[in-house]
């Protein structure tokens, strides 16, 4: 039997289940470990591991770094010219 080993520390819950379904895709079998957690306070680093056999280590470390590496859904911030100033100093005057 394969050991375990952690291959990423997620912030929270939700980024590891993201991690678990990819690197699952892929045919790696994975365990989540501390997922229960969650809203509690971090003690001791107590956070989500991802853990997966030793023998797709390399396998999982490149698939969690493509996934880290990928461009962003959306952008949380605003388009530059979405406020346009001109357009508000109108409404004044």
């Amino acid at each position: 039997m394969d050991r375990f080993i952690e291959v990423f520390a997620a912030s929270d819950i939700t980024f590891a289940y993201l991690l678990k379904a990819n690197l699952e895709d892929a045919g790696i079998p994975v365990q989540i470990t501390n997922e229960n957690l969650q809203g509690a306070y971090c003690i001791d680093g107590m956070v989500p591991r991802v853990l997966v056999p030793e023998r797709f280590e390399e396998q999982a470390r490149q698939i969690i770094q493509e996934i880290q590496d990928a461009p962003a859904f959306f952008d949380d911030e605003p388009e530059d010219d979405y406020y346009d100033d001109d357009d508000t100093d109108d409404i004044f005057d």
